[in-house]
């Protein structure tokens, strides 16, 4: 049976992602075990969008109006039937783990949903909370996209800084750790005419292109023009699908 803390950070992963149904089935299973978790009772009354002092087990409120809803999108089918690397964009975070058996490097696609309306100010604490615990747990990327979150709201919250300061640091080094000594030379582990098949987004196109067998990882990190992070999120990819070596 899974603890309070480990409800704790499920439900807070799966608000992460959006799904608040199931941030809230997970929570109200940890209200089940410990009534007074005042933790467990703020989150429930921040999914409900309930004010403070609610109690945790009243009925959510119903909704202001009702969410708009998104044409179909062709990745609602399910992945390709042959690999597919898709590289996310800055800010959905993809986690390497503390260590190679915790790793769950795999394709990711980027929400191309219309913009969400601007969070209320009360979340910040919440999403700080949860950046914590999601550092604590290991979960850095997690605990970055939190912390991206709350710079979007605040972008001058000096903790938020702190952590997105320690949260990119740490996953620059797992992402290069997966990619090998820096100063060696990846090649295409594919046929070339396999490329055309891959869904890349345009910056991992550009990178893919400049492997040749001649340019090492070092070169690859100065000519992307892109974020130190984003760059080793990128190859780490890429090699973790197979495509280079």
């Amino acid at each position: 049976m899974a603890t309070v803390a480990e409800l704790l950070d499920q439900g807070v992963k799966a608000y992460t992602r959006g799904d608040s149904a199931e941030a809230e089935r997970i929570w109200l299973q940890a209200i089940e075990i410990d009534p007074q978790n005042e933790r467990v009772r703020a989150y429930l009354r921040q999914v409900r969008g309930e004010r403070p002092g609610s109690p945790a087990g009243a009925a959510p409120a119903p909704p202001a109006q009702p969410e708009p809803a998104f044409a179909p999108s062709p990745w609602d089918a399910g992945p390709a039937a042959s690999a597919t690397v898709v590289v996310i964009d800055e800010g959905t975070g993809l986690d390497l783990g503390v260590v190679d058996e915790k790793s769950d490097i795999r394709p990711l696609v980027a929400d191309q949903r219309p913009p969400a309306r601007p969070p209320p100010p009360g979340d910040v604490a919440i999403w700080m909370e949860g950046a914590r615990e999601l550092f604590a747990l290991g979960d850095f990327s997690g605990s970055l996209e939190m912390i991206e979150r709350i710079l979007r709201v605040d972008p001058t919250h000096a903790e938020a800084r702190a952590y997105l300061r320690q949260n990119e640091s740490t996953l620059v080094a797992m992402y290069e750790s997966k990619l090998g000594p820096l100063s060696a030379r990846p090649r295409l582990a594919i046929h070339a005419e396999e490329v055309m098949w891959l869904n890349l987004d345009h910056r991992a196109g550009f990178l893919l292109a400049q492997i040749d067998g001649t340019v090492s990882y070092d070169d690859l990190f100065a000519l992307s023009g892109l974020p130190r992070l984003d760059t080793a999120r990128i190859l780490a990819s890429l090699v973790a699908e197979g495509v280079i070596r």
